[in-house]
């Protein structure tokens, strides 16, 4: 009986955490907290793991190019040597 009254607080809790891990990271707020300098697992920490990627090197100089994609809008966030440059479009 005990076990029973338990059970919908239970539930309760087991919907709300669910809720929160399925919130995307893919906001404008979060993409306005994302600044030139970062790094990319500071990036990364902000918007998640991101859809694509593109790596080139020339001369030294290492451009990667991080491409994230949602309902909402499409985003690129551009790192020269290790660190964010330039980001491109919103998430509506």
């Amino acid at each position: 009986m005990e076990a029973m009254k338990k059970f919908p607080l239970l539930l309760l809790c087991s919907v709300a955490l669910l809720i929160v891990s399925c919130a995307s990271k893919l906001t404008n707020d979060n993409l306005n907290k994302v600044r030139t300098g970062m790094n990319a697992s500071e990036v990364e920490a902000i918007l998640g793991k991101p859809d694509r990627t593109e790596t080139s090197e020339t001369l030294g100089i290492r451009a990667t190019t991080y491409y994230y994609k949602s309902s909402s809008g499409e985003v690129k966030v551009s790192f020269l040597n290790d660190g964010v440059m330039v980001k491109e479009g919103t998430f509506k």
